[in-house]
């Protein structure tokens, strides 16, 4: 029918899309009963199959598995194991990793804190820098806060002559108290008297 020729000519290059060898050649989403919900972490487990079951799904020996702990409230995450901290300099830059930038093996089993030990962090600690003095910490802190405190006095200063923001003005003047008025009664009944000179200089007040 015309319904058939349609749908075959409209999904037709999708199945063939969907089983070209580019594709296929997608990874672990290929292996058979992989589904990436079978990687999220599971309850926490409470005996030693529990344990021996979360270590295999990890990838982990049973004897090398420890799930985080229960009262930690920042890091609990399940049966999801507690790796430790292992840098980027703890790893051995003569093995052949399959990722050799980030020295790792690929379905290496990624730490909670991984993102702060990856390589192209140039420290860990800040204090194994070869250039470390403590007066070259003190200099950098100084180049910074010297300035801020010059900068601060320099425009909170009461100089009326010092440099400001914005030009500074006495209040405008209205000729009727609108605030008084608000919301609903006439601002007319509310006279404002504003006092000033005239042109000639006389000194007669007048509104």
């Amino acid at each position: 029918s015309g319904m058939a020729s349609f749908l075959k000519r409209t999904l037709g290059p999708l199945r063939t899309f969907s089983t070209s060898p580019i594709v296929r050649l997608r990874g672990p989403l290929t292996f058979d009963g992989w589904y990436p919900r079978d990687h999220k972490p599971g309850p926490y487990p409470e005996n030693e199959e529990e344990r021996r079951r979360a270590a295999i799904k990890y990838g982990l020996r049973p004897e090398d598995y420890k799930p985080m702990d229960k009262d930690d409230i920042v890091r609990y995450a399940g049966d999801y194991p507690d790796l430790g901290v292992v840098t980027y300099d703890h790893k051995d830059p003569y093995e052949s990793w399959t990722d050799r930038m980030h020295r790792r093996n690929w379905g290496e089993m990624v730490g909670m804190d991984m993102m702060n030990y990856r390589g192209d962090r140039l420290t860990f600690t800040g204090l194994e820098s070869e250039d470390f003095t403590f007066w070259a910490s003190v200099k950098m802190c100084l180049r910074v806060l010297v300035p801020m405190v010059l900068l601060s006095y320099y425009f909170s200063r009461d100089d009326p002559n010092a440099l400001r923001w914005k030009n500074p003005a006495m209040p405008k003047q209205y000729p009727y108290d609108f605030a008084r008025a608000f919301p609903f009664d006439d601002p007319r009944k509310f006279p404002i008297v504003n006092y000033s000179f005239d042109v000639e200089g006389k000194g007669h007040g007048h509104h």
